[in-house]
C-alpha cells in the first residue's frame, strides 16, 4: 500500500510538471473549440500519453475531456462509442458523448462530465439489487463481438438511475469490421501495455473475457464482504458469478495464435 501510495505521488508530481510546461497551448487548443475553465483531471490517473481534463463548453456545461497526440485511443473509443449509442441496451449504460476532435496532430474525446458515484464494494452491498445491470451490458457486447478487455469498479459509474461503463480505449470489435481494432502488436512498449490491461481480471496475461473479469468481481465481493452480506444477498451474487462463470469463453479475446 505505501508503495502504490509513493508511486502515486511520484506520478502525480511528474504529470504536474509535465502539464506546467504545455499549459498554455492546451489552454489555446480548447479555447479554439469553445472550452473555457479547463483544469487537469486526477494527474496521478494520466497514463499510456493520456491526459485528462475538464472544462466548461459554450452552453456552459461542464465536460470531461480526454486528450492525446496517440492516433488510435481515442479513434479507438470514438468508434465505440458510436456503435454503443446505436444499440438500444447500451445507449443507456454509457456517459453521454459530447463530440471528437481532431487537429493539428492531437486528438480529444469529449464527454459530459459525470457526477455519478463510481462503483465499489460498499456501493455493490447496498445495491445488490441493481448488478445484475452489469451483466446484461456484457450480454450486449456479446451480441455484438465487442470485448472490453479492461472490466473493473473503477470503470463502471452510477448515474441517472443506471449503471454506466466508460473507457473503450483498448475495446476491441471480433468481427470483420474491425472497428474498433487491436494496437500496433509490433511494438514491444505495446505488448507490454496488453499484459497490464486487465491485470487481476482476465484468465491470461494477452487473453481476455468480459465474463471471466464479472466473474471475478462477483467473487471478490462475496469473499471480501462475507461478513456483513445476507444469506438472501450472498445467493444473489452467487447465482450472478455462477452465470457469468457458465458463459467464460462464450466471447473471448487473444492476441496468441
Amino acid at each position: 500500500m505505501i508503495r502504490n501510495y509513493a508511486g502515486s505521488i511520484k506520478r502525480t508530481l511528474k504529470n504536474r510538471s509535465y502539464y506546467s510546461k504545455k499549459r498554455k497551448y492546451v489552454l489555446s487548443f480548447f479555447k479554439e473549440f469553445g472550452y473555457n475553465r479547463v483544469k487537469p483531471f486526477n494527474l496521478d490517473k494520466w497514463h499510456h500519453d493520456l491526459d485528462l481534463f475538464t472544462a466548461f463548453d459554450k452552453l456552459g456545461d461542464e465536460v470531461f475531456i480526454k486528450f492525446t497526440k496517440l492516433e488510435r485511443l481515442l479513434k479507438n473509443e470514438n468508434r465505440a462509442y458510436k456503435i454503443m449509442q446505436q444499440n438500444t441496451v447500451l445507449k443507456n449504460h454509457i456517459i453521454e458523448h459530447k463530440e471528437y476532435i481532431k487537429s493539428k496532430g492531437f486528438r480529444a474525446l469529449v464527454l459530459k462530465l459525470s457526477k455519478g458515484i463510481v462503483l465499489n464494494e460498499d456501493w455493490m452491498v447496498n445495491n445488490i439489487e441493481k448488478l445484475g445491470a452489469l451483466i446484461r451490458i456484457v450480454d450486449e457486447f456479446k451480441n455484438l463481438s465487442l470485448v472490453h478487455r479492461d472490466l473493473k469498479l473503477d470503470n463502471f459509474i452510477y448515474e441517472d438511475g443506471n449503471i454506466k461503463i466508460f473507457d473503450f480505449s483498448f475495446m476491441i470489435d471480433k468481427t470483420e469490421r474491425r472497428k474498433p481494432k487491436e494496437i500496433d502488436l509490433k511494438s514491444r512498449e505495446n505488448i507490454l501495455k496488453l499484459v497490464n490491461l486487465g491485470m487481476y481480471y482476465k484468465p491470461e496475461p494477452l487473453k481476455w473475457d468480459d465474463y471471466y473479469s464479472l466473474y471475478i468481481i462477483f467473487n471478490n465481493l462475496l469473499k471480501n464482504k462475507s461478513l456483513i452480506l445476507s444469506l438472501e444477498q450472498k445467493d444473489i451474487l452467487s447465482r450472478h458469478a455462477e452465470e457469468c462463470k457458465g458463459k467464460i469463453d462464450t466471447n473471448s479475446y487473444t492476441i496468441l495464435k
